[in-house]
């Protein structure tokens, strides 16, 4: 991938600009100092990596205490007399919640990756000082935070959408109230 050198006065007008030089991704070496910044980054970044892949072990665990349940607690409901202790959704919560945190820890696990791999790119340019791997360290960086946006935005629509629900059943459940 080529780089473009272009003019940074805030006062030429685009049409003086210089044409565009387009320069090579390996040309160069990065300034010590925006390697220092990256390098003083870089233990960070990789401790939020390993708690992300921390939390998503610890929602595996929960899952599987939940999977549980849900066994003992259809087990315990069969033997039990009809009440409302015998609830027979009781297992198919438990599965069900269990299969949530499953897709919650999966979901928690990409941007560990993501991250783990921008510490990489960032130890690389440590090592190297060169250009190409400052771009392929700030790449690993735009995959992250793009990842992170579209979560947001699917939050946001779950979100919506369960609101949404919920005032549709509240007003359901109003209408068949009166």
């Amino acid at each position: 991938m080529l780089g473009i050198v272009m003019n940074t006065d805030p006062y030429i007008t685009p049409a003086t600009y210089p044409p565009a030089v387009p320069i090579p991704d390996d040309a160069g070496t990065v300034s010590a100092t925006a390697v220092q910044q990256l390098a003083a980054t870089k233990p960070w970044v990789r401790f939020i990596s390993v708690m992300t892949f921390v939390g998503a072990g610890f929602m595996l665990i929960a899952a599987a205490g939940m999977a549980v349940l849900g066994v003992v607690g259809g087990v315990a409901g069969r033997r039990m007399p009809a009440g409302p202790a015998n609830n027979p959704f009781t297992s198919v919560m438990g599965f069900g919640l269990a299969a949530l945190y499953v897709v919650l820890a999966i979901v928690y696990i990409f941007p560990g990756i993501k991250l783990w791999k921008y510490a990489n790119a960032i130890a690389a340019l440590i090592e190297s000082g060169r250009n190409k791997d400052l771009v392929a360290a700030l790449n690993q960086q735009r995959s992250f935070w793009k990842f992170v946006g579209i979560m947001l935005i699917s939050i946001f629509v779950l979100y919506f959408i369960a609101i949404i629900g919920f005032v549709a059943f509240a007003g359901i459940a109003a209408a068949k109230a009166h």
